[in-house]
């Protein structure tokens, strides 16, 4: 999940109230992202924000995505990030995994209790579980949701053509170019054969959408994703060191490249959004480190100016 977490996070932070709406099944009014490293011993969540719904109340949305390995099992992960998240925020809290890869959650019911000596619960937590996997298609391509198609290379496709035929012609009906420039550029990175890649180039060469992509990049950040999380016969040392996106057991190495598809992104972002960018610019965004990286791409869409992308 290394590879494709930064990238399904910028999805999700792009779309936020598409997501929350889709996920929770109640129409959201407004969403913030909140800080997601958590008190104490140093926690980070892949998501976390602020939501107003649309009957006016106010929620803690809480998403992590997670592929068939993981060090500790997701339940008593989420047990000791949900109170703290309680316990920061204070407010009414919904969490909710996501699971990419065939197989990946397939025995979390997502309702766990711990009982006392006499039985009875001492002690209960519950969470969503989405398994991208089992779903089919067709129920993704009903969500009124545009975003949530982004992931339609991990559901059950019967009929490629169709089905993929159906979400770019959904896509288009973005009107926003940048946005819609998300929506593809993830799509393809998750889709998992190269067979659909060439049907969506050859959708999307239709109307001249396919300039509008980093195709090499996005079969890179696939190829590396399918390798390292969703790629059967890892050995079992190697495939630990991948197994979520804030693994510590990464190497330099491996970081590094990681580090360096952050910076080729965010420089295409800022060169469509705002065109040729000074060297300086060029220079802060290839020191800075990944995190400041994915924060600064999460900025891009909508900063009015490109100063306002590195301003505090």
């Amino acid at each position: 999940m290394a590879e494709t977490d930064s990238l399904l996070k910028r999805l999700v932070n792009t779309f936020l109230v598409d997501f929350a709406t889709w996920l929770l099944g109640t129409q959201v009014q407004t969403a913030r992202l909140l800080p997601s490293e958590l008190p104490g011993a140093t926690v980070a969540v892949d998501q976390v924000c602020h939501l107003t719904l649309a009957d006016g109340r106010e929620l803690l949305w809480h998403m992590e995505f997670q592929g068939r390995r993981t060090h500790v099992p997701m339940p008593w992960r989420m047990l000791d990030y949900m109170p703290r998240l309680a316990a920061t925020y204070r407010l009414n809290l919904e969490s909710v995994v996501l699971y990419l890869g065939r197989g990946a959650g397939a025995g979390d019911s997502g309702v766990y209790q711990v009982n006392g000596l006499g039985g009875s619960p001492s002690l209960a937590w519950r969470y969503g579980v989405v398994r991208l996997w089992e779903m089919p298609a067709d129920t993704l391509l009903r969500t009124p949701q545009i975003a949530p198609l982004a992931l339609v290379g991990q559901t059950q496709i019967a009929q490629p053509e169709v089905t993929l035929t159906a979400v770019v012609q959904r896509m288009r009906q973005e009107a926003d170019p940048e946005r819609r420039r998300a929506l593809l550029a993830a799509m393809i990175a998750l889709l998992p054969a190269e067979e659909m890649v060439r049907m969506v180039e050859r959708l999307l060469t239709e109307d001249d959408l396919l300039e509008e992509l980093d195709l090499p990049y996005l079969r890179r950040l696939r190829n590396e994703a399918q390798a390292s999380g969703y790629a059967e016969g890892h050995a079992e040392g190697h495939a630990e060191g991948h197994a979520e996106g804030h693994a510590e057991g990464h190497a330099e190495g491996h970081a590094e490249g990681r580090r360096a598809g952050e910076v080729e992104m965010l420089l295409r972002l800022l060169r469509v959004r705002f065109g040729p960018l000074p060297a300086e610019v060029v220079a802060r965004i290839t020191a800075a480190n990944t995190e400041t990286l994915l924060h600064w791409s999460e900025r891009v869409v909508n900063a009015p100016i490109i100063e306002a992308v590195f301003t505090p």
